[in-house]
């Protein structure tokens, strides 16, 4: 392992929850020093250079959104059409306990899941996936250089069960700068072709959705999700019934005139 590599890092100060903040055109430290799949140390830079990156943190035992939102992001490059030579997919886990075994076992169904969605057009090439993690430190060095707020799921005192993050994917620029934020476990292919497109032209996007969903584990006792969860539910349910009642009531409006 190189000098650089083996230096430590300082964390950086504690984020208040689980959430995002977006960071346009940031640049995401190129010197950051992880693991891939194979155990090989390697700078988070060294995924940079010559398409667009979609990179998505998480944590490779999630059971929850992680999964759904990597089969969504897939699921989308397939229908958008653009070929695996035109993006890269780094997965990075935020889980120090994650290792280069559980970060290949984990490439190793994602590629199958990806080769099974080109089963009647099979791939000219191979998709281009890097599985990465890396100690602490890094770890929360890139999650605060995106914005990206994460902590341990769980009652206060007792077992930690997983973690609590924003389900997001983001758009970087060749060079590892952000360009956009895909929010969500499903994306629509269009839109994901274009912000790819955009991203490899050094492009950055505007604000995207800030409503994202929260990545936690189901509670186990009451079979259901966290506060957090079930609160960003109830206001968006609240939102919605609040514009179908406007609808209705300017419909039924006794003054309106007929068309």
């Amino acid at each position: 392992m190189s000098q650089a590599l083996a230096q430590p890092l300082s964390l950086p100060p504690p984020l208040p929850d689980a959430g995002l903040q977006q960071h346009l055109d940031a640049q995401l430290p190129p010197d950051l020093p992880l693991v891939d799949s194979s155990g090989r140390p390697l700078r988070l830079g060294e995924t940079f250079g010559d398409r667009p990156v979609l990179l998505v943190l998480g944590y490779y035992h999630c059971t929850q959104l992680c999964g759904l939102l990597m089969h969504g992001l897939l699921e989308a490059l397939h229908d958008g059409g653009l070929p695996r030579s035109a993006y890269r997919i780094v997965r990075v886990s935020i889980d120090p306990a994650d290792t280069p075994a559980t970060a290949s076992a984990l490439r190793t169904a994602d590629l199958a899941y990806a080769d099974f969605l080109e089963a009647h057009r099979p791939p000219q090439e191979a998709l281009d996936l890097r599985l990465l993690t890396g100690a602490e430190a890094a770890l929360r060095s890139l999650a605060h250089a995106l914005g990206w707020r994460y902590r341990r799921a769980g009652e206060p005192d007792g077992p930690a069960e997983g973690y609590a993050h924003p389900a997001v994917a983001a758009v970087l620029t060749p060079d590892g700068r952000v360009s956009r934020y895909l929010p969500g476990v499903r994306f629509d292919p269009a839109q994901l072709r274009l912000a790819l497109v955009a991203a490899g032209e050094g492009r950055i996007g505007g604000l995207s959705d800030r409503l994202a969903l929260l990545c936690a584990h189901l509670d186990a006792r009451l079979g259901r999700h966290s506060a957090a969860v079930l609160q960003a539910v109830r206001v968006v349910g609240l939102l919605t019934a609040l514009a179908l009642l406007a609808f209705v009531a300017r419909q039924a409006w006794p003054g309106r005139k007929a068309r």
